[in-house]
């Protein structure tokens, strides 16, 4: 069970990059992120349509993934606005407070003492799924137009993927059929303890060998991490359920 993945947490450009809003919400879950095989039920959507895209025209010298879903805390479809509509972001959006835990869990895993008071302009995808396989995995990539200015400060912009299901426990909220609760599978590589991925946890200063620094005109996102890999064991046949979460750390802009 493969899912091939954009997360970014601003809105992001580059020259030869297709952005396509015309899929429904089943269509981008079932045709874009999942493996053959494989298909999700009790699809939910929290954000704007102008969130989501499929993404296609990449893995360049550029932008280092080829293609899949966008999350964005702005307009995904903005990928010939390098500039001004890095600004952009989607407004409004309760927020999601197991984010703003992982948010808040970094600061002390890196040495730094800053709190994220909220979680704003969420995009959230959460489905569940029976994995034809023994492991779920996805490729990723997280950038935002804080990097550069706004490390290890309150505008510590978050995503995570939750996961839970059999043989699952975890500390996140999950739905009322899935006991366990939920883990988070996207951290820095090897890191122990799991340090989750943020501005402030992947950067030119701290585990800068998973960071890019963008150099692009054609680029909105100020940087963004390489390609990394979220992979979990599962047992085939058992139902899981994945909860894919963006979002602002403290403001609702960038």
């Amino acid at each position: 069970f493969v899912m091939l993945s954009l997360f970014v947490a601003s809105s992001w450009a580059m020259g030869q990059v297709n952005v396509d809003q015309s899929l429904t919400i089943d269509e981008y879950v079932n045709d874009v992120l999942l493996g053959e095989g494989v298909t999700a039920t009790n699809i939910s959507f929290i954000g704007s349509p102008e969130q989501i895209g499929y993404m296609t025209g990449g893995s360049s010298a550029d932008f280092p993934i080829e293609g899949g879903l966008v999350l964005s805390s702005g307009n995904a479809a903005d990928a010939f606005c390098a500039g001004l509509g890095c600004l952009n972001c989607a407004g409004g959006n309760p927020t999601d407070n197991d984010l703003l835990d992982i948010a808040n869990s970094v600061p002390p895993l890196i040495g730094q003492s800053f709190t994220v008071s909220s979680v704003n302009d969420l995009c959230v995808f959460e489905f569940d799924f029976d994995p034809a396989g023994d492991y779920v995995s996805f490729n990723y990539v997280f950038g935002s137009s804080e990097y550069e200015a706004w490390e290890n400060t309150t505008y510590n912009d978050i995503f995570a993927f939750f996961l839970s299901g059999a043989g699952i426990n975890g500390p996140y909220n999950a739905p009322g059929a899935f006991p366990g609760q939920a883990v988070n599978i996207a951290s820095v590589p090897d890191s122990d303890p799991e340090l989750p991925i943020t501005i402030s946890s992947v950067n030119g200063s701290l585990n800068a060998e998973y960071y890019i620094l963008n150099e692009s005109d054609d680029i909105c996102m100020s940087g963004y991490t390489t390609v990394l890999t979220a992979v979990y064991p599962v047992i085939c046949g058992e139902t899981y359920h994945i909860k894919l979460a963006i979002g602002d750390g403290s403001d609702g802009i960038l």
